[in-house]
């Protein structure tokens, strides 16, 4: 009678515990994924700011040597103005052409952490998005029709 009765309490226990560590493993999973997601929105404000560092950054050092040829053909120096809008010109492409890369990066960033939510979102990690208006879509032209799910 008293193995029986620990056995009882041994299985009760077992069956707690496992029913506990699955709830805390599904509540893990979720938070992973929500602070994935930080971190990806995170690394994606960081680039956007490095962007907009980087632009800044490239408009200076163009109207700088902009300045310089200005200063050149003051001078009456030609020659010097001519290689100085050669530099100019290589610049720009070149800055253009980084400008481009950037934004490719970072639209390839944005569609992937787009994807991931979505994912998420599929997989019941994230609460689905929350309705305006509070209406929930009906049948079309019936009762809860709204402008998510217009009548026609």
């Amino acid at each position: 009678m008293n193995k029986m009765f620990w056995l009882f309490v041994s299985v009760l226990f077992s069956c707690l515990l496992f029913g506990i560590s699955g709830l805390n493993a599904a509540d893990l999973v979720s938070v992973e994924v929500k602070q994935e997601l930080s971190s990806d929105r995170q690394e994606i404000k960081e680039e956007l700011g490095e962007f907009k560092d980087n632009s800044q950054e490239a408009k200076a050092e163009e109207k700088q040597l902009k300045e310089k040829i200005k200063a050149a053909e003051e001078a009456g120096d030609l020659a010097t103005a001519k290689q100085l809008r050669e530099q100019f010109r290589l610049l720009h492409k070149e800055n253009v052409q980084e400008r481009i890369e950037e934004k490719k990066d970072l639209r390839e960033d944005i569609r992937e952490l787009k994807s991931d939510i979505k994912e998420a979102s599929q997989d019941g990690y994230l609460p689905p998005k929350p309705d305006k208006d509070n209406n929930p879509p009906g049948p079309r032209g019936g009762e809860g029709t709204n402008w998510e799910n217009p009548p026609g």
